[in-house]
């Protein structure tokens, strides 16, 4: 009987993979240094509005304390001290909205920031999975492949639409628009559908792929994990087991991450080129 890599991880690792909740999405902190700066920004001027607001509340206490405390006799000069007062509650008022127009704008950049991060990681983690091809590069490959429906309009152009060639060319265009939802389907359908197909084991790494970019970890382990065990000496065997590293990782499983890895490089002496950075990159983040 065939034994899974995963399954000779301690039984607290699998209970932990196959049992806990959704894993949580990264943390929507910004770590660049821009970030930081804006973050550092929103804090002090956070401090400054609670000053002013306590400045305004005081000064609103001491104007209305002021008006009944003293003898008639100040009448006059109170007015001047009331108006005085007045004035520098609008002042204080004014420096309050100003600061929370600047809050808000600081806080739409670090939003902003945020979404081009996740989309940065979104563009790394694919890299990775595929040869180090850059996602804008993803429309070309439709682009050669082109020909063959073009002169076919009537119905043969359906019939090759269901070919698991013509569904896995549609998937992986997906996964490069970052549509990890369709290329999911896609995979499963070519794996319900054209089982004994060899690209099934190309579906099979695209299922993985799709389940790790929509934050899935746990899944996509195992996805990963059969995508290796389908043939440990395939083309996506290097691949899926990075992959399978990555999402254990993911779900704070480092022992069986870093297991992984030694698998890896046992098997894998001299991976491809370019799988030789990201898994270089694992072992420092793992720390083994």
């Amino acid at each position: 009987m065939k034994k899974t890599l995963l399954a000779g991880l301690s039984a607290s690792a699998l209970c932990l993979l196959l049992l806990s909740g959704p894993a949580r999405a990264q943390d929507a902190s910004v770590t660049s240094r821009e970030g930081i700066a804006l973050q550092n920004q929103i804090l002090s001027l956070q401090n400054q509005m609670q000053q002013l607001q306590a400045s305004v509340q005081q000064v609103q206490a001491n104007g209305g304390g002021g008006g009944g405390g003293r003898a008639p006799a100040e009448n006059g000069s109170n007015g001047d001290l009331t108006a005085q007062l007045l004035q520098r509650v609008g002042t204080l008022e004014q420096q309050v909205r100003d600061l929370t127009g600047q809050l808000q704008q600081l806080q739409n950049q670090v939003n902003t920031q945020n979404a081009q991060l996740n989309k940065q990681l979104g563009d790394i983690t694919f890299q990775m999975q595929n040869g180090g091809a850059a996602p804008g590069a993803a429309p070309a490959a439709p682009a050669s492949e082109a020909p063959p429906p073009g002169p076919a309009k009537p119905a043969a152009g359906a019939v090759a639409a269901a070919t698991p060639e013509a569904l896995m060319q549609q998937g992986v265009l997906a996964l490069h628009q970052g549509n990890f939802k369709t290329s999911e389907g896609v995979a499963r359908e070519i794996l319900a559908k054209h089982r004994t197909s060899p690209r099934a084991y190309d579906a099979q790494f695209l299922l993985a792929q799709s389940l790790q970019g929509q934050q899935r970890y746990q899944e996509a382990a195992l996805a990963f994990d059969d995508t290796y065990n389908m043939n440990h000496k395939g083309s996506k065997a290097p691949s899926a087991l990075l992959g399978l590293a990555t999402t254990l990782s993911a779900i704070n499983q480092k022992a069986a991450a870093c297991d992984t890895l030694k698998t890896l490089h046992t098997q894998f002496p001299k991976p491809p080129s370019y799988l030789v950075q990201p898994i270089a990159s694992a072992h420092k983040k793992l720390g083994c």
